[in-house]
């Protein structure tokens, strides 16, 4: 799920591509805009669109950030984990690594970070303050004024056709069935397959791939059975709910989802 940075960064959600893709510039104004009380004065958000602090979002230590080098030449995407953060001073993060090494950040390196909390996705754009390996590998990034936010549509679905595999518990073993997703939200999915996988309320794994801008990302996901009914043809129709999905993994799917939504014909 690796896509191009842009100058300016947006609702990312808007277009499928990630968490925010906008222009970077227009936080950069809904910052300036932020008063003494940290209240917006005459931004303009789109629908769904909302701009917060960093600390009304109920974020943990341990957290999963994405972070994204802001240069034209990379499009390489990290995960670090959010350390802690002081209002108005810095965010402290682990360091980005690849392949099990640490990678090489510059003090002045800007970043578009992007998170997942609850049912909201969240952007913002931060210089690398300072970077140090004592007493172990971790960053200062510098505290966002503003925060941009979309909130997301759990029901939103999409008409999809996902080859999928689908492994059910039975007694103390498991099975694999090959599965067809024919519509697809953030919060479930509809199932078709030839033969029938459960009844209401049993869990199964579904795992699919989706493409996101060109970029295969592979699912993997708990998923509960809420409703079965039979088609025309004699196959049968699984309404599922997911769970227990990752942050990483509700970026990618919410990503896909828009990108649907924004250009049926991907």
């Amino acid at each position: 799920m690796l896509v191009s940075t842009q100058s300016r960064f947006d609702v990312l959600m808007d277009k499928g591509t990630g968490m925010m893709d906008r222009q970077e510039s227009k936080a950069s104004t809904a910052g300036s805009r932020v008063g003494h009380d940290g209240g917006e004065s005459g931004t303009t958000e789109q629908p769904g669109e909302r701009a917060v602090r960093l600390d009304e979002i109920k974020l943990a230590i341990g957290d999963a950030f994405q972070i994204q080098a802001q240069t034209e030449q990379t499009e390489a995407r990290y995960y670090v984990k959010l350390i802690g953060y002081l209002r108005g001073k810095s965010v402290l993060v682990t360091m980005p690594e690849a392949d099990g090494a640490i990678c090489y950040v510059r003090e002045g390196q800007a970043f578009v970070v992007r998170f997942f909390s609850g049912k909201n996705a969240y952007a913002f754009t931060a210089n690398v303050l300072r970077s140090s390996s004592i007493p172990f590998p971790h960053m200062h990034l510098g505290y966002p004024p503003l925060v941009r936010g979309l909130i997301i549509r759990v029901g939103e679905r999409v008409p999809v056709r996902i080859i999928c595999a689908i492994i059910l518990p039975e007694g103390t073993r498991t099975v694999t069935a090959a599965g067809l997703l024919t519509n697809l939200s953030v919060s479930g999915a509809m199932v078709s397959s030839k033969t029938r996988l459960g009844s209401k309320g049993d869990p199964l794994l579904i795992k699919f791939r989706v493409d996101i801008r060109e970029i295969e990302f592979v699912m993997s996901t708990d998923a509960t059975i809420r409703s079965v009914s039979q088609d025309t043809s004699g196959g049968f129709l699984h309404g599922v709910e997911f769970a227990g999905m990752t942050n990483d993994a509700a970026i990618a799917l919410t990503a896909f989802v828009y990108q649907k939504l924004a250009d049926p014909s991907r």
